[in-house]
């Protein structure tokens, strides 16, 4: 096991404490400075999508979070008294479709238990200052709570410490910055309301957007806008009535305010996500407006990202150009996300009358059109976030004629797209073929089809072995009944499930990533593309 002297995090919110947990779960302890308190109960971010629920799972925590959160399946838009369309928020390819209401701080809170399980120990009112990285290792100045200073040298450094990130700025990433104007207030408060508790709801009015989302506890988030780019610091109870008389049929009498913050928009993206031994995930990567949800849950999908191939990094099993792959794969993903949420924040707020129409026509019709909320409930759900043009994927796929035992429903995820879920026979019982993939290593699955031959499974899935290299492990799905002879990882596909879902129709495998994203895939028993993989991996 590595020690801390391997990986310095700067900042313990969701995004640090995924990357610390995804480090520990591969056997490298990073050490983990936040200059804050363990107590804070700020609600801030409080939606978790599908994708994020599924990174949970992996690592342990979803059922928990589950229990604890309130889960919202639908998104309603009214205006006035009228419902301009009810959208289906479930419509995804998820084991979790839904969006999960639950406070930040109780995220946080179940991370920061997993990550002390597994030996990770965050030093609380403990400030990174300053930094120098001399390419062989980074000194960062760590100011303790009692005014102490320390120098500590580690390999690398991750700064996930949020959108005015001391990492960035004194490793002179450059930050490119847009002023979206719009404040908003957000608070959390109690009030009788006869409103759907199942849904987001979200009400356009005179000046802009008051959007609630229910809370565990019968009390309610509110989000406004504000006219300017001013809103109050410390808003009260009158500032949020306001805007509830104003801009929806609701009764604007509230009260017990538990939370109240206000913030102006304003957006920023790294130039890079790497320099040299330093790098940024999170809020300290990207920041952008709240509306549609994404940035807890695209800070958490960088340290996803990030973790695994970190550790490989760490433990000296992979090279450390690796490491650009997480630039590569995860800055077009915030540049997309900023860009969207720009545009959804003025669509939100807009003033003028064309553009109020504009949005009350367009929500209309997506109401109507099943496919297009299909595709918004897989956006909202980071269903749709692919790595198809990384160069660290790749495929063989030239797509067969169905056999007679396919349902013919797809081609499978391609090389750089999240895996499928299915259900599998084990000797041991059922199994979700996400569990299956909890190892935090690779997989290997070799899809039988019709081969059936227990010789010819057993020395396909020894070759496998061999070309995985001990970065992973090997599975064998059947098509049917588990061989009547014992092969090793062997587990049944009995209704055909997995095979249509992974549109296989002959004998083919797939490389999954830890993080859950087809690495490689081939519709053919050859394994050169595994080998090419991980030889690229170690440059070999």
């Amino acid at each position: 096991m590595s020690t801390d002297n391997d990986v310095l995090i700067a900042g313990a919110g969701p995004t640090g404490l995924v990357l610390a947990i995804e480090l520990a779960r591969r056997g490298v302890i990073p050490r983990v400075v936040d200059a804050g308190s363990p107590d804070t109960r700020e609600s801030r971010a409080v939606a978790v999508v599908a994708r994020s629920l599924e990174m949970l799972d992996d690592i342990g925590v979803a059922e928990a979070a589950v229990e604890r959160g309130l889960p919202l399946r639908r998104l309603s838009f009214h205006q006035g008294t009228t419902t301009l369309a009810d959208l289906d928020l479930s419509a995804l390819d998820s084991p979790f479709p839904m969006d999960l209401c639950i406070p930040q701080w109780r995220t946080a809170g179940l991370l920061r238990e997993r990550a002390e399980e597994l030996g990770v120990a965050v030093e609380w009112g403990t400030r990174l200052a300053s930094h120098q990285d001399d390419g062989d290792g980074v000194t960062a100045e760590l100011v303790h709570g009692d005014g102490r200073v320390e120098h500590h040298t580690a390999r690398w450094l991750v700064g996930c410490d949020g959108a005015h990130s001391t990492v960035r700025r004194t490793a002179g990433f450059g930050w490119e910055t847009a002023d979206l104007r719009r404040g908003f207030i957000l608070g959390d408060v109690s009030a009788d309301w006869d409103l759907a508790r199942d849904r987001f709801h979200a009400f356009f009015g005179p000046g802009g957007i008051v959007a609630l989302f229910p809370m565990v506890g019968g009390h309610w988030r509110i989000l406004a806008n504000t006219p300017d780019d001013n809103p109050p610091a410390d808003p009260g109870l009158d500032d949020y009535a306001t805007y509830v008389g104003r801009r929806t049929p609701l009764d604007p009498r509230l009260r017990d305010l538990r939370w109240s913050s206000s913030f102006v928009v304003r957006e920023g993206l790294a130039d890079r996500f790497r320099r040299g031994r330093v790098l940024l995930a999170g809020d300290a990567a990207h920041s952008h407006s709240p509306v549609g949800g994404q940035g807890m849950n695209t800070g958490m999908q960088d340290a996803y990202n990030l973790g695994w191939k970190l550790a490989l990094v760490a433990a000296g099993r992979a090279v450390p150009s690796l490491l650009d792959s997480f630039e590569g794969e995860r800055r077009p993903v915030a540049r997309a996300v900023v860009e969207a949420t720009s545009t959804a924040t003025r669509v939100a707020t807009a003033h003028t009358l064309v553009l109020r129409r504009a949005r009350q026509h367009a929500l209309r019709l997506l109401g109507r059109s099943n496919p297009a909320q299909r595709r918004l409930s897989n956006t909202l759900g980071e269903h749709l976030v692919h790595y198809r043009d990384s160069a660290l994927v790749s495929e063989r796929w030239d797509g067969s004629r169905p056999p007679a035992w396919s349902d013919g429903s797809g081609a499978g995820p391609r090389a750089g797209e999240v895996v499928r879920d299915a259900y599998l026979e084990t000797r041991a019982g059922t199994r979700a073929l996400r569990h299956v993939y909890r190892d935090p290593g690779h997989h290997l699955v070799l899809f039988a089809a019709d081969v059936a031959d227990p010789a010819a499974l057993a020395s396909w899935a020894a070759a496998g072995r061999e070309a995985v290299d001990g970065y992973g492990q090997v599975h064998v799905v059947t098509r049917g009944h588990l061989p009547a002879e014992p092969v090793d990882g062997a587990m049944a596909d009995v209704r055909s499930e997995a095979h249509n879902r992974y549109g296989v129709r002959r004998p083919s495998l797939y490389l999954v990533r830890p993080d859950k994203y087809v690495a490689h895939r081939a519709d053919g028993t050859d394994l050169t593309g595994v080998r090419d993989y991980f030889r690229a991996l170690a440059a070999r």
